[in-house]
């Protein structure tokens, strides 16, 4: 009689368990709108479950940041770097970065700083499964600026013409911040987003730079906060507005939730995303990085996370740029 009860007792958790994975899968799958097959819906399945395992494990162990599921959640590794885009070859040199000296004046700082809810902060916006982020990065802090310096309004700006027009390694394969800029710069012109809509695919370059009324903003110019130096940073925020930077995006940073993000592993990885820094603040003594990423307000704390601030997490503090709007 024991051993019946014994087998019962585990073959109930067994299929009970089993039943709440299976409420999961299904419960995530209507959430996200995703529908597969039965053959990749097992794959699926599979990829969802064990990162559903490392999620548990992650927020069981007290760490300062919470994950979560989201509609990377059962994606491989490769779909994932398709949702990046930094290449980190375009990256400036150290000679070429002691070009832009910028000395930036002694202010007092203030403890927090926050854009992401400043009226001239456009919403935030998906690049979906196209490497574009570099074009993303780019675009939000010219928004920014052009609604501080000049128009007083949010006028959003085209990331589908970097896309579709930046020759040096652009498009959906990869690109760098600045080099959008200094497209701009030669083309005498940022595209409204309404004449020149996101798809998220390369193609055939359709800028008009005769056409005035398609012209949202023109960049007058550019220039790289001093590397590993948080206070400059800081100084540069207050004076240009948000600043495009590089990072390095590993596995967690995919599923962030909430709280101040700290992982280690991203560390020693390569740069390969772009993303926009916000402002800054503190959170039970950490200090930390306002950051907007283009994921759509669906990802992170409604589209932007907390990076720990002044020790160069994820690399962030190597490439700092600020943008200037012509007048």
């Amino acid at each position: 009689m024991k051993l019946f009860s014994l087998y019962f007792s585990v073959y109930a958790t067994a299929v009970c368990g089993q039943s709440v994975y299976e409420a999961d899968w299904k419960s995530y799958k209507m959430k996200h709108n995703k529908i597969y097959s039965k053959g990749e819906d097992d794959v699926r399945n599979a990829i969802f479950l064990a990162r559903d395992k490392q999620l548990k494990l992650h927020n069981s162990q007290g760490h300062s940041y919470q994950l979560e599921h989201n509609k990377f959640s059962d994606l491989s590794h490769e779909e994932l770097t398709r949702y990046l885009g930094l290449n980190a070859s375009l990256a400036p040199s150290a000679r070429f970065l002691q070009s832009f000296n910028v000395q930036f004046e002694n202010r007092a700082l203030p403890t927090s700083l926050y854009y992401h809810n400043d009226t001239c902060m456009p919403p935030v916006k998906d690049q979906g499964g196209c490497g574009s982020c570099w074009a993303f990065a780019a675009v939000a802090p010219l928004e920014f600026a052009q609604c501080k310096n000049k128009t007083k309004s949010v006028v959003l700006l085209s990331e589908q013409q970097l896309v579709d027009c930046v020759q040096i390694a652009g498009s959906c394969t990869g690109g760098w911040y600045t080099d959008a800029w200094d497209y701009l710069i030669a083309a005498k012109g940022s595209a409204k987003q309404s004449f020149y809509p996101y798809t998220g695919v390369q193609g055939t370059c359709k800028y008009c730079p005769g056409c005035a009324c398609m012209i949202g903003a023109k960049v007058f110019t550019y220039g790289y906060v001093p590397s590993n130096n948080a206070t400059a940073m800081q100084i540069a925020l207050q004076k240009y507005g948000p600043l495009a930077v590089a990072i390095a995006a590993v596995n967690p940073f995919f599923s962030y939730s909430s709280g101040v993000y700290t992982d280690t592993t991203c560390d020693k990885a390569d740069l390969n995303h772009g993303v926009v820094v916000v402002g800054w603040g503190i959170l039970s003594r950490v200090k930390y990085w306002i950051v907007r990423n283009s994921w759509g307000p669906g990802w992170g704390l409604k589209g932007y996370i907390l990076i720990q601030r002044g020790v160069n997490k994820c690399k962030m503090e190597l490439y700092p740029a600020y943008v200037v709007p012509a007048s």
